[in-house]
Order: structure tokens, then C-alpha cells, then sequence
């Protein structure tokens, strides 16, 4: 029994190490892809460090663009802002959100 045990013990630490890895390599994906949408939708305004974003936790992030992206009427740099979000999938705002998060200030 435990030569089973030892066995199923090392199954689940090898599981996880690939878990873990594949989940850094997700999220090393998804700041290379954030990083590209960023240049190109963002960056224009909010420059290419973003002083009071970066470090900033994903989901608030997500949540100011998900407040600007469902404005009823924005105007002025809220509403270009509002029409690039409404262009961008949940998933590429989540990218975006993933990279800003990684920028240190």
C-alpha cells in the first residue's frame, strides 16, 4: 500500500508542476499580447508607463475599463477610450489588464 500511496504522492507533485508551468507560460502569453494590444490601443493616451495603473490588481483594472467601455455618454478622451474598448474582446482587455498589472512604478 505504500508503494501506492508513494506513487499517487508523486503523480499529484507531477501534475502540478506541469500545471504551474503551463499556467505561467498562459500568463506570460497573455502580458506578451497584452503588451502588443497596449501599444496599439492605448498607449497614445495613456503613455507608455501608466504611472497610476501599473501594479494595479487585474480585476480593478478590468472593472475601470468595464465602467468606461458601458458609459452612457462619454465625452472627450472617454469617449475615444469607450469606442476602443467596445473594439476589444473580454479577453484582450484581460491582457491588458494582465500587462499593466506586471509594469512596475
Amino acid at each position: 500500500m505504500t508503494k501506492y500511496l508513494r506513487h499517487g504522492v508523486l503523480t499529484l507533485a507531477a501534475f502540478l508542476l506541469v500545471a504551474g508551468a503551463q499556467s505561467a507560460v498562459a500568463q506570460d502569453d497573455a502580458q506578451k499580447a497584452g503588451a502588443e494590444l497596449y501599444a496599439n490601443n492605448c498607449m497614445s493616451c495613456h503613455t507608455p508607463t501608466p504611472a497610476k495603473m501599473m501594479g494595479k490588481p487585474v480585476d480593478g483594472l478590468l472593472a475601470s475599463m468595464e465602467k468606461v467601455k458601458n458609459m452612457s455618454s462619454p465625452s472627450g478622451p472617454l469617449q475615444k477610450m469607450q469606442q476602443t474598448l467596445k473594439s476589444l474582446s473580454p479577453e484582450q482587455m484581460k491582457d491588458i489588464a494582465t500587462y499593466v498589472n506586471q509594469l512596475k512604478p
